[in-house]
């Protein structure tokens, strides 16, 4: 991609071109490479850089119902990014016909590639609690992690591992706090804990890798925790804050499987739509229901913007009730503010 004479000055840039991209995309990216690779081996087409249009629209076509068009979509920026790094002109951004390709399947599959997604709130984990393994140490851990995914409105990925490469929330990085906000260990902890400070060393919303601190006050997680804690008493600072069977650190496989089998004990219906995200959405559907301002539930789930309403569910009866306050406007006065004219707007 880069056209000099310097070779040591080529590798520097793209070590610092390679570090744009996370390893998770990169992961992903490289996917999509593979994929139109095996799809041209397998149709005898031989695969050349640039990928041309017409070779992309056919790919598409024949992952119509293998792959939906948000994986397609994913894969499209991936095949995009990999020609830019090579220094090459991008198929993506230059074909118009491309896009309306995958408009295309995206109709074509419309809403059946939409997996529903419940929220964890914290009153489904109350529900859960008579059904909580609470005399294994792995169920204590899986009790624990649920309760901090949702009141710390965590991504499944920052509190259990999701792959091999993926960072290990360790028990170094979760701290007790008493109300003067001194870290406690041992019995104090137990007895004096105001709140939880939770470390991220790597987050989604931390490009930087600065770290990133989450509060977690809720008293029934804060239970959970020094349940877990106090059972777990050989756990040493460089060992995985959470564990599964085995003692391994809790992935996100065995925690959604863990969840969906309580959920099933308790009779709560959908469990296979309660995954990995859940947890977050149900810490900000949590909150909201409690009262909590758009603000504060904006920072405590670390969100730039305000695109975390996508995340809360609102319940029925609260939009009932919404609707219902139109009628409190009835022979009410609008007042319209023009500068300084402060006349009834009749």
């Amino acid at each position: 991609m880069f056209a000099t004479t310097h070779p040591d000055l080529v590798r520097r840039a793209r070590n610092v071109l390679a570090q744009a991209i996370s390893g998770t995309t990169r992961t992903g990216y490289q996917s999509a490479v593979n994929s139109i690779e095996k799809f041209c081996t397998k149709h005898k087409y031989k695969l050349t850089f640039p990928i041309s249009a017409d070779t992309i629209c056919i790919w598409m076509a024949n992952n119509v119902e293998g792959l939906t068009f948000g994986t397609i979509r994913v894969y499209l920026h991936g095949i995009g990014t990999t020609h830019v790094e090579l220094g090459l002109p991008s198929p993506i951004l230059n074909s118009p016909m491309v896009w309306r390709m995958y408009k295309g399947i995206k109709r074509m599959q419309g809403a059946h590639v939409t997996r529903k997604r419940l929220p964890i709130t914290t009153e489904v984990l109350d529900q859960l609690e008579a059904h909580q393994d609470k005399q294994t140490l792995s169920g204590l851990s899986l009790r624990a992690a649920m309760w901090l995914g949702t009141t710390g409105l965590l991504r499944s990925g920052e509190f259990a591992v999701r792959n091999k490469d993926s960072n290990v929330l360790l028990r170094s990085d979760l701290q007790f706090i008493d109300d003067n906000g001194q870290q406690l260990d041992g019995h104090k902890a137990q007895t004096h804990t105001a709140y939880m400070r939770l470390t991220l060393r790597q987050s989604k919303t931390d490009p930087f890798r600065q770290g990133v601190d989450v509060i977690v006050s809720d008293h029934r997680a804060v239970a959970a925790m020094l349940t877990y804690i106090q059972a777990h008493s050989t756990q040493r600072a460089s060992d995985p804050l959470f564990i599964a069977e085995g003692g391994k650190a809790l992935d996100v496989s065995t925690l959604v499987a863990g969840t969906q089998a309580l959920l099933v004990k308790a009779n709560i219906a959908d469990a296979a739509a309660y995954l990995g995200h859940s947890f977050r959405r149900g810490g900000a559907t949590s909150l909201h229901l409690a009262g909590a301002s758009d603000s504060i539930i904006r920072v405590m789930g670390r969100w730039r913007s305000f695109a975390f309403a996508t995340y809360v569910d609102t319940p029925i009866a609260m939009l009932v009730k919404a609707g219902r306050m139109l009628a409190q406007t009835q022979g009410k006065k609008i007042v319209r503010f023009v500068r300084d004219d402060f006349k009834p707007w009749n």
